[in-house]
């Protein structure tokens, strides 16, 4: 496998360890690495790679003896590990353009100040981790995460994305909702790298669109396939729309665009397709047809 990412990507290096350059993106498998250029790949593609090639490099940071015992559960065989509450969250993290000189220690210390209760942060390589919450009751918000990305990208000079779970039983069952969590933060980097939090309500249309076969989607699409492949405009009105829950004051000032001009849209595509967009079936079916839309 490696030695066809090398005919793909014929400026990459292999090396027995990764080498300390920020130019580079390093992916291995078993004992080897490879080094491709960060300007001869992308987002997409790193997010793919990462999935068949996670690398899991010397660079990780002392684990505590919770942490470890959370990433054996969760990547290995280990044993759930006892916490001090019945139920528990995911808070998946994965961060990019990372300059050598980042600190993961004052990063981690950083995040642990947000939560008013004590979290395990467990990273997986450099890149991407999860922090562990057990369910209080103040439990960290989105808005209060948000707000930290801003002061984290301003002060750490990285990106960062996050995957918000839902609280869970602990249980054994932990272990697959951790796999499908981590699918849909792929799924987010994939999809919408500009995004910086996710859960699984903004997802999960998503998500199910790429269930669909894309010879069923033509089908099921086609007729608001013909009115909007010459109107991509229309296409992001309405889906603006459908995700501001049917507020078109948001929406207008979201589109730089006068309310009576959008309102003229939303009128125009119900009357032409005949879909009911202002009720939550209609809009479902809507959201997903602009999802194909964005795939022609």
């Amino acid at each position: 496998m490696f030695n066809r990412l090398l005919q793909l990507y014929p400026n990459a290096i292999s090396a027995s360890k990764p080498i300390v350059d920020s130019n580079y993106f390093w992916l291995r498998s078993d004992n080897n690495y490879i080094g491709i250029l960060n300007d001869e790949v992308s987002e997409k593609e790193k997010t793919i790679l990462r999935a068949l090639f996670p690398a899991e490099t010397d660079e990780l940071p002392p684990l505590s003896i919770i942490a470890k015992e959370w990433r054996e559960f969760l990547k290995n065989d280990g044993q759930l590990p006892a916490t001090y509450t019945e139920n528990i969250r995911f808070i998946h993290f994965s961060i990019s353009d990372i300059r050598d000189e980042f600190l993961f220690c004052e990063w981690e210390e950083a995040m642990k100040s947000l939560f008013s209760n004590e979290v395990t942060i467990v990273p997986f390589n450099r890149n991407q981790g999860v922090i562990i919450e057990e369910q209080s009751n103040i439990s960290i918000t989105e808005e209060e995460l948000f707000s930290a990305i801003q002061a984290f990208e301003s002060d750490f000079f990285f990106k960062i994305h996050f995957y918000i779970g839902r609280f869970q039983e602990t249980n054994l069952s932990l272990k697959s909702l951790f796999s499908l969590e981590q699918s849909m933060l792929e799924l987010s980097l994939s999809e919408h790298p500009e995004e910086r939090i996710f859960t699984r309500e903004k997802l999960i249309p998503l998500y199910l669109y790429r269930l669909i076969p894309h010879s069923e989607g033509r089908i099921l699409f086609a007729d608001v396939h013909t009115l909007l492949k010459d109107d991509i405009e229309l296409a992001e009105t309405i889906k603006t729309y459908i995700e501001n829950q049917s507020n078109a004051t948001l929406t207008a000032k979201q589109l730089f665009m006068h309310r009576n001009s959008l309102q003229y849209r939303v009128d125009k595509f119900i009357e032409k397709t005949g879909i009911d967009i202002k009720s939550f079936h209609g809009a479902f079916f809507a959201y997903l047809a602009c999802l194909h839309i964005d795939d022609i």
